[in-house]
């Protein structure tokens, strides 16, 4: 700033003011100095500006190991905060056993926040924490919002997918077709999205007068729960698989048990990862939109900043879309 002020017979403090767009400046004098400053290849101080300003101009993005639908939500992430002017400051956790999850999940929360970022978007890991959770986040007045998995204990915003939506979606779609011995292949009871999918599916099939079977996977794909299910003595002719790697153990178990996905057994996933409509048969399967999560995340968050948002938390729930392929036919009977 000295170079340029001697160049052009100004003060440091008028070049101070031109490059940090300050309208006292006038124009004429801003443009000058804006020139003179790209000539020399000049850049801010992003790092001396944030001492000074107290804005970072980064934001935190905690996420776990990207598989496609991740990559999605981060691709979205990125564009939405890029286009803002923010640069997202990229964390990717990989937790270990239970005991250890909330240490160690908190203790990347607090590195992002030594970063003085201005706002948090992550991935929680475990939807029962206490606001008490999170209690340095919120003493630092900065900003979260949790993707996927709500949060309802705490004062974070959320973005994620209209999961009720998806569920009733698939037993629509199942009914519509005929079925109506259906069953429901679950995730992880403790994780809302597979909750909500099941409490949408269940809603349906109550509305019309039909049962169904239920069985939930933990920590696999659901091929041996599904062989279990298939070897009943009413077996269901269409399953709802609360997921599409959860549908990849359906597949599994039919071909175990020489069945034919389609004709003998009714499919439906869930997210439409990219394999789905590779399979044999390709997959029926709601749809979700992991990048317009993404950039959900970041409107919820900058418009937190803004002051724009009421005190209660905000969510963005979007709606999904079925997705029909040859998994799904009429039953035989």
């Amino acid at each position: 700033m000295r170079g340029l002020a001697e160049e052009l017979g100004v003060s440091a403090m008028t070049v101070s003011r031109a490059l940090n767009g300050n309208p006292s400046v006038s124009k004429a004098t801003r443009d000058r100095v804006l020139e003179a400053a790209a000539r020399s290849g000049y850049r801010p101080n992003r790092l001396a500006k944030g001492v000074l300003t107290g804005r970072s101009g980064t934001i935190g993005v905690m996420v776990s190991p990207v598989k496609p639908f991740e990559a999605h939500v981060v691709l979205g992430i990125h564009d939405a905060l890029v286009e803002q002017g923010y640069l997202p400051l990229l964390h990717f956790h990989s937790l270990g056993p239970n005991a250890e999850r909330d240490t160690a999940e908190l203790d990347y929360i607090h590195r992002l926040l030594d970063y003085r970022v201005e706002g948090l978007i992550f991935w929680p890991s475990d939807e029962t924490v206490p606001d008490v959770y999170l209690n340095e986040v919120w003493e630092r007045n900065v900003p979260l919002v949790a993707i996927d998995r709500h949060l309802p204990e705490t004062r974070a915003d959320f973005s994620g997918t209209d999961d009720v939506a998806a569920g009733r979606l698939a037993a629509e779609h199942l009914i519509a077709l005929g079925h109506r011995r259906l069953a429901h292949v679950g995730g992880e009871p403790n994780v809302s999205t597979y909750r909500d999918r099941r409490a949408g599916f269940e809603s349906v099939l109550r509305d019309h007068g039909l049962a169904q079977e239920v069985v939930e996977c933990r920590y696999d794909d659901g091929f041996d729960a599904t062989v279990e299910l298939l070897k009943g003595e009413t077996r269901p002719t269409a399953i709802f698989a609360a997921s599409d790697v959860i549908a990849l153990g359906v597949y599994r178990a039919a071909a175990s048990l020489g069945l034919t996905i389609g004709s003998d057994l009714s499919v439906v996933g869930c997210a439409d990862l990219p394999f789905a409509r590779d399979l044999t048969p390709p997959l029926t399967t709601i749809r979700q939109d992991p990048y317009e999560i993404g950039r959900q995340a970041v409107r919820l968050l900058l418009e937190r900043l803004a002051g724009k948002s009421p005190s209660r938390p905000q969510s963005s729930r979007l709606p999904p879309r079925l997705f029909v392929r040859k998994s799904t036919e009429e039953p035989r009977s």
